[in-house]
Order: C-alpha cells, then sequence, then structure tokens
C-alpha cells in the first residue's frame, strides 16, 4: 500500500514499474495508460518487467494501447485484432484477457476510470459491442455499392458479344 503522489492523494496497491510510483486509477488512466501496473509486491516479485506488448513483443509505447480491468495492457490493434478472429457467435465470456485469461469486458456494475476507458474504446468495434450489450454498428452500405458499381460494364449490346 502506497500514498498516490496526484492531487487526489488515494491510497493504493497499484505501482507503475516504468516511474516507479504508486499510483490510482485515475493516475492509471491519464498519465501511465502505456506504462506496466500491478501491485508492488507483484514489483518486487518481477522487477524486471518486459515493457513491451505480449501479443506482438513490440514496445507498448508505439502504438495505441488498452488496458483491460485485470490491469494487463496491449496494442489495441493486437487485441482487435485477435479478438476478430474468434467466431462470430463467441460468448462474452469467451473473450478472454491473453496474459492472465480474465474477462476482457467489464462487468456492467463495476465504477472505475479503467473501466470507463475501457468501455468506451471497445464500445468503438462491433465484436466488443454484442459484449457489452450495445447495439451493433451497421457497416456504410455507400462504399458497397460504389465498388460494385465501378465493376459493372456499361456495355450494352451483348447480342454481339463473343
Amino acid at each position: 500500500m502506497g500514498l498516490c503522489k496526484c492531487p487526489k492523494r488515494k491510497v493504493t496497491n497499484l505501482f507503475c514499474f516504468e516511474h516507479r510510483v504508486n499510483v490510482c486509477e485515475h493516475c492509471l488512466v491519464s498519465n501511465h495508460n502505456k506504462c506496466i501496473v500491478q501491485s508492488y509486491l507483484q514489483w518486487l516479485q518481477d522487477s524486471d518487467y518486459n515493457p513491451s506488448c505480449a501479443l506482438c513483443n513490440n514496445p507498448l509505447a508505439t502504438q495505441d494501447t488498452v488496458r483491460l480491468i485485470c490491469y494487463d495492457v496491449f496494442h489495441w490493434a493486437c487485441l482487435n485484432n485477435l479478438a476478430s478472429r474468434l467466431p462470430l457467435h463467441t460468448a462474452p465470456a469467451g473473450y478472454q484477457c491473453p496474459s492472465c485469461q480474465g474477462p476482457v469486458f467489464p462487468p456492467s456494475n463495476l465504477a472505475s476510470p479503467v473501466a470507463d476507458v475501457l468501455k468506451e474504446q471497445l464500445s468503438s468495434v462491433n465484436w466488443a459491442r454484442a459484449g457489452l450489450g450495445l447495439p451493433l454498428i451497421e457497416e456504410p452500405v455507400g462504399v458497397l455499392e460504389e465498388t460494385t458499381a465501378n465493376d459493372v460494364s456499361d456495355y450494352t449490346d451483348w447480342s454481339t458479344f463473343d
């Protein structure tokens, strides 16, 4: 347990491995969104942490990230790609953290800054909207019509075509 240094001055057990400071959930989403954060006891056991995405092994700082409610962090593109490859009929419980197998979707009654940011990010893609209980986003129809219109020939007299 430690005291976060932000103006909220909350007592927390979260510890930023990169900056070596205690952080509350408010700081976690605003100032430490790409940092590896776990408990201080976990830091004592694993102080040689890897600041890379567990899915692609590239540094987390190079791309947009997503933090799950288990506090594991991944590149958004990596997690989105992984989840998009699951079958469309996968139940919400089937979407699990690649590191700890915790749930990807936060419980609907969880009130935390991490859960709020996660819900907002997940609501942008259809595979996650279903798990959040939101209606699916319709794909733009105009783009489909435009591409098929370009593939059709405007040749009208097909009787002489060999």
